[in-house]
């Protein structure tokens, strides 16, 4: 993938860097910021933040082209995860982005780093923190890790290889990222380690908790699970023999005086009951029967009334007022009344109200009478509910006896029979427990034997698809080629006794003519080796679209202990001209930054920084530590 960086600026102050596609230089004094310059570049693309203390806290803006867009990118230099990046597009989509740094948070579906990968088209693999242990937690592979590949920092230029081997995290992480790049670590593959892991890690457990039930079991009374199963038979036939005597005891135990004295309390009291309601109704009705007597009483009262009023009022009339005492004229005639000239109503024979007394009393008779009956009813009632109570009261008296003869003769026997009966399931129980265990410990067996299956498959699987896969092999041949190559146009020096460089297929190190990066000695050829190195992966990459490294290369001191004069000097000329060759070839595929305290010893290259110690990378401020003064980095 194509990626370029088009400049670099210092928010707040005049620095601004361009920087032109092929081959650019940043030259100048130890003291003036090189190494700074190159800690705001990875800044800039994604990387974790590692700047000197002059840079902290400040903001950086940038403007990147990744394969046919080109982005606008300001970032502030801290170290907190959470901190803001703004991007947008310059252009084409035209779309912004403002994003956390590299802590995913809520409302936000990625991260700076992880846009950077999304935008290189790099893949986004977890994988495991310690590579021979597969159960190890996994760790994502970040665009910090990536770009180990396309920057070569002055601090491992001449002393190891990508971080190696005094870090051993990013040693893990280099593997990895090499793996990626060249198809080694293909999705299927990973796919298939990752059900790896997790087989192993359950593998693990079961047959730790496998090891744990055996010892457990092997320490008691029920490590055989043959006796078991003899015990429980044995014990369920015990268990019913005993609920059987229960069952007969219960039997003999209901005929005995007790119960029947009990249905006897029981017959009492429903008599008993039942006599009190019917007392209550009676007394119900007698209030009702006495009710209505007072109410026949009260009609006859009435009519006697009526029939003294008729005798004495009949043809009465008023010749003087009642109210004023003045006479009343002669006025209406014989039908209508003297006094209010209305016509009298009609009143009732005197026969008539005689016979009708005469009813009232028979029925006022007829009531009383009724009373009677209900009050002697009540009486009686009353005197059988007296009659029952005593009878209850003396069944009760009877069934408290028994019962105390009844515990004083039973109890031990019924304790035996109920305790008996309680060991019995309390031993089944427990049984039952055991083989539940030995059911279990079967269980897992079965499991860890299929799981064992599994890894082992898995393992093939994994093992066939590294060597299966001819394409990534000639992919290997190329970079050793390229390697050599590179090594053989810098004029570096060589050993007679393996010639040929290559790269060592379990180390992913590159090897010269059989030594070892570590065993090379020399720091100057160290150098020659390292940039060797990152320039044939940038070569292969770019005939190769299936490798996704991004075509960017960045070389901070690239001239540190090499000599410049003499032969020394002649192999730093060749170097640059390598480098300056192959980024003319590929100008607008393949960017190259290199750092040097002093200039290019050729032409062609393009000066897009000189720093002096009147001239630092942040103008007026105090020298910025540079090359070995750079802070630790920052472990992704």
């Amino acid at each position: 993938m194509r990626l370029r960086i088009e400049e670099l600026t210092l928010v707040g102050t005049s620095r601004t860097v361009r920087f032109e596609p092929g081959m650019n230089a940043i030259v100048g004094s130890m003291s003036g910021g090189k190494t700074a310059t190159v800690g705001c570049l990875r800044a800039l693309l994604g990387a974790e933040v590692s700047v000197v203390p002059e840079l902290r806290g400040r903001s950086i803006s940038g403007t990147v082209l990744i394969g046919e867009r080109r982005f606008r990118i300001v970032r502030q230099l801290v170290s907190t995860s959470t901190a803001k990046v703004d991007i947008a597009e310059i252009g084409g989509q035209q779309e912004v982005w403002r994003l956390p740094a590299s802590q995913l948070q809520a409302g936000y579906d990625q991260t700076f780093r992880d846009w950077w990968l999304t935008m290189l088209g790099l893949p986004r693999i977890r994988v495991p923190r310690a590579p021979t242990d597969e159960t190890s937690p996994l760790i994502p592979v970040t665009i910090s890790d990536y770009l180990m590949y396309c920057v070569l920092r002055q601090k491992e230029i001449d002393t190891s290889v990508f971080g190696t081997p005094d870090n051993t995290q990013k040693n893990i992480k280099r593997k990895y990222v090499f793996e990626i790049l060249y198809g080694l670590y293909d999705p299927e593959a990973a796919g298939l380690r990752e059900r790896l892991r997790k087989v192993t890690t359950e593998l693990n457990a079961l047959t730790a908790d496998a090891a744990t039930l055996e010892r457990i079991l092997e320490t008691t009374a029920f490590a055989s699970r043959a006796q078991l199963e003899v015990q429980r038979q044995a014990t369920e036939q015990e268990l019913a023999q005993s609920r059987q005597a229960d069952l007969s005891l219960t039997a003999e135990l209901t005929d005995s005086a007790t119960v029947s004295l009990r249905r006897q309390i029981g017959e009492a009291e429903a008599e008993l009951a039942r006599i009190s309601d019917a007392a209550a109704a009676e007394a119900v009705s007698a209030s009702r029967l006495e009710e209505l007597r007072d109410q026949l009483i009260a009609q006859s009262r009435r009519l006697t009334r009526a029939l003294v009023a008729e005798r004495l009022l009949n043809d009465f009339e008023f010749h003087t007022c009642p109210r004023c005492g003045a006479g009343v004229p002669d006025r209406g005639d014989e039908s209508t009344c003297r006094l209010c000239l209305q016509t009298p109503p009609q009143t009732p024979a005197p026969s008539t109200l005689a016979a009708e007394q005469d009813r009232v009393i028979e029925q006022v008779t007829e009531t009383e009478e009724l009373i009677k009956r209900s009050q002697r009813r009540l009486e009686e009632l009353e005197g059988a509910r007296s009659a029952q109570v005593r009878r209850r009261a003396e069944l009760g008296e009877q069934l408290d006896r028994a019962t105390a003869t009844y515990i004083t003769d039973q109890t031990e026997r019924i304790r035996a029979v109920a305790a008996q009966q309680a060991r019995l399931e309390e031993h089944l129980a427990r049984i039952d427990d055991a083989l539940a265990l030995h059911d279990r410990l079967q269980g897992q067996s079965e499991r860890i034997t299929e799981l064992e299956r599994e890894q082992e498959d898995l393992n093939d699987r994994i093992a066939a698809s590294r060597h299966s896969n001819t394409a990534v092999h000639e992919r290997l041949d190329k970079l050793d080629e390229a390697f050599e190559a590179a090594l053989r146009s810098f004029d570096a020096p060589r050993f007679d006794n393996q010639p040929g460089s290559r790269i060592n297929r379990e180390t992913y190190m590159p090897v010269v003519d059989g030594r070892s990066f570590a065993d090379l000695q020399s720091q100057g050829v160290g150098v020659l080796v390292n940039v060797a190195h990152v320039l044939a992966h940038q070569q292969v990459a770019l005939h190769d679209d299936e490798i996704p490294l991004p075509n960017l290369l960045i070389i901070d001191g690239i001239s540190s202990n090499v000599g410049h004069e003499g032969v020394d000097l002649e192999r730093l000329r060749k170097m640059y001209s390598t480098l300056l060759e192959t980024a003319t070839e590929y100008v607008d595929r393949l960017q190259i930054i290199v750092t040097d305290n002093d200039s290019p010893p050729i032409d062609g290259i393009h000066r897009a920084l000189e720093l002096s110690d009147a001239d630092r990378l942040v103008p007026g401020e105090p020298a910025v530590a540079d090359d070995g003064d750079q802070p630790p980095e920052e472990i992704s």
